[in-house]
């Protein structure tokens, strides 16, 4: 369990640090979902990545992921640190962890220009964790305040957090032309009717997406994501390619959805021979198998002959020779 829990952790490392390590999805992201002036001034053309090449020594292994250098337009500039945190559980020091990255910025920045004043940091946090993020926002609300005289020497710290979960599917669909807004519908379609309902709304998005290289990393991701749901392989360098990227792209999501039917099938009858308890699918299965017998998963089998499913998935799913199928369609027709 350990090790599944590290892939999915690598997998978000992996795949959500090349997404924002894209300056249109830094701006998407900003503009999507940090409500705050300052986003407006921001001159988006000319940000640029900057390196992190520094490791705090008391967190050394959950070091932040990116930096971004965002000039504003009248002048000056700020400094996005955004922090991936994909963990199972939400982490309670984040406050501290956050406070430490950022002054070991500061550290690094002063030693190398040692007359300059030190920029302005917004320390962005990114979750994905099904657990919705409680832990506190600033340092002070960490801190026991012994006395009311002690709380202007207290470090005033606070970090802004983005937990994808929290987000409901209206609010998401608001937010036209971003493609951050699909990638959280897709996050948070936990199966295959959640996907459904939300399907139409990530086509129109990624129909009004026009930049190419946006699409492109998109599709990066969204193959990432295709092989650890489905555990299939997709290749996105022909996908995205000669104006096709839209409807490739809407043939894959299709093609989760269908694997995901066929997990939820799977599913269903491992759960009815062992336990004799009715799994419910929208297409399919209306009924689970009774401990595994005979005639429950033949039942089953004539259900999703009628729903259109191929003899061989049906084979592979029920366990049935191709012969008892072909003769279950015999006798439908």
């Amino acid at each position: 369990m350990a090790r599944e829990s590290d892939a999915i952790k690598d997998f978000y490392d992996r795949s959500y640090k090349k997404l924002f390590s894209h300056k249109g999805f830094v701006k998407h992201l900003l503009q999507g979902f940090v409500r705050l002036k300052w986003v407006e001034r921001v001159d988006f053309d000319k940000i640029t990545l900057e390196p992190v090449s520094f490791i705090d020594r008391l967190f050394k292994k959950k070091e932040a992921d990116i930096i971004w250098k965002l000039p504003l337009k009248q002048g000056s500039e700020v400094y996005l640190y955004l922090l991936l945190e994909f963990q199972s559980a939400v982490d309670k020091t984040m406050a501290l962890r956050f406070a430490s990255y950022i002054l070991n910025f500061y550290a690094e920045r002063i030693a190398k220009e040692k007359n300059k004043r030190l920029p302005v940091v917004f320390p962005l946090l990114l979750y994905n964790g099904k657990q919705r993020w409680n832990a506190a926002r600033s340092l002070q609300e960490m801190i026991e305040l012994v006395d009311p005289s002690l709380r202007e020497y207290l470090i005033r710290f606070k970090y802004f957090a983005i937990d994808i979960g929290s987000f409901s599917k209206r609010s998401l669909i608001k937010l036209r032309n971003n493609l951050v807004s699909a990638i959280f519908l897709l996050e948070n379609a936990r199966n295959e009717n959640e996907l459904d309902s939300v399907l139409k709304e990530i086509v129109e998005i990624v129909k009004s997406e026009m930049d190419k290289e946006l699409l492109a990393r998109f599709g990066d991701w969204l193959e990432m994501l295709f092989k650890r749901t489905t555990k299939t392989e997709v290749n996105f360098e022909e996908i995205i390619s000669e104006g096709s990227e839209y409807t490739m792209i809407v043939e894959t999501l299709i093609e989760m959805r269908k694997k995901w039917e066929n997990k939820g099938i799977q599913k269903g009858i491992q759960v009815g021979r062992q336990e004799g308890i009715q799994e419910g699918m929208q297409k399919g299965i209306r009924q689970g198998i009774q401990k595994g017998r005979k005639e429950a998963i033949l039942i089953t089998a004539t259900r999703l002959l009628k729903e259109g499913f191929s003899v061989e998935s049906i084979a592979r799913v029920t366990g049935l020779s191709l012969k008892e199928i072909e003769k279950l369609k015999k006798d439908l027709d």
